[in-house]
């Protein structure tokens, strides 16, 4: 199938450096006949109206058309979220060329990123059908509308550190030259000394678990957050279910040691402070303390959280070449 692409593009992706490699995309697209139509976000939140407004003015039904998000994270989480709102019986299939800062999912998808856009729009031309995928669900509140996610959901450490970084001067910095993924690192390093452990509870079918001095919790679809740290390494997101790793602060020395436990080996898992289940049933996470979370790369201030997750799933526009191990 030859399809009719709808890109949603996120001018200011990147710091605009995003936007200046999507100029380039396009008119290598548009040499190549690709059927292509441009809708530019203009404001914060644009990329889920855009999807919306799309996916409800087209005939429900099936079709050549896919929708192509350039950006982050955030704007592949807004576009999803855009997509699914519009309660369509034919969803339309999502594509992605990542040009954010993070690209967690890029790299949980094993797509190749903005910088090297001509091999990934390659692959994504040559693609013939969509992948159904595992993304999960959650509501902040009972009164509140389902949300969906494709990376990760996480309460801590994580939101902390995503705050910061999203809120830092070096982050414009480091997107001008390509290293934007840098920013949460740093960020992470300030953020290690003014980390203190929180009551937790998950609880669900067969499932109750409460702990004293929860730091970092997280609910993921891949292995990936915070640009590209491995906090989930057997994560899949061809597999439907979710993982949900905790952290327990003991000590400073300790929060240190788990951090480089994630980033150089992978190895947290055989920790003794480190929970790690995986979910096949909805559940509930409930922290009672104030904490910063984050979602998909978006950071959320509340005093109480009582999330409900579940798992979901859409149709995306992966290249075939992308390993089902994912």
């Amino acid at each position: 199938m030859h399809a009719h692409f709808y890109a949603i593009v996120n001018q200011h992706a990147g710091n605009y450096r995003g936007y200046k490699i999507w100029q380039q995309i396009q008119e290598y697209m548009i040499q190549k006949d690709v059927r292509l139509s441009v809708l530019l976000s203009a404001y914060p939140g644009a990329p889920e109206d855009l999807a919306y407004d799309l996916a409800s003015s087209l005939p429900d039904k099936e079709s050549d058309v896919v929708v192509l998000a350039f950006g982050g994270d955030g704007t592949l989480h807004e576009v999803l979220n855009g997509l699914i709102e519009a309660k369509r019986h034919f969803p339309l299939p999502l594509a992605y060329i990542p040009a954010g800062s993070g690209n967690d999912f890029a790299r949980g998808a094993g797509l190749k990123s903005a910088s090297h856009w001509k091999q990934g729009l390659l692959d994504l031309l040559q693609t013939t059908h969509a992948q159904v995928i595992n993304i999960g669900s959650y509501q902040l509140q009972e009164n509140q509308p389902r949300r969906f996610f494709m990376n990760s959901f996480g309460i801590g450490f994580d939101g902390s550190v995503l705050k910061r970084a999203n809120q830092s001067s070096y982050k414009n910095l480091l997107n001008h030259v390509g290293l934007g993924a840098i920013s949460y690192l740093i960020a992470a390093v300030f953020t290690i000394f003014q980390t203190k452990g929180f009551p937790a509870k998950i609880h669900g079918l067969d499932l109750t678990k409460s702990y004293a001095k929860a730091y970092l919790m997280i609910v993921t679809n891949h292995p990936y957050f915070g640009g590209g740290i491995k906090v989930a390494p057997d994560a899949k997101l061809h597999e439907s279910n979710l993982k949900f790793v905790l952290f327990q602060r003991h000590h400073l020395g300790q929060i240190i040691f788990d951090m480089l436990a994630i980033i150089f080996g992978g190895f947290q898992y055989h920790m003794k402070a480190v929970d790690n289940t995986l979910l096949t049933h909805d559940f509930t996470i409930e922290v009672n303390s104030g904490q910063t979370a984050q979602v998909d790369g978006k950071s959320i201030d509340q005093e109480n959280y009582r999330v409900h997750f579940s798992k979901s799933s859409y149709p995306f526009w992966l290249p075939e070449t992308i390993n089902k191990k994912r």
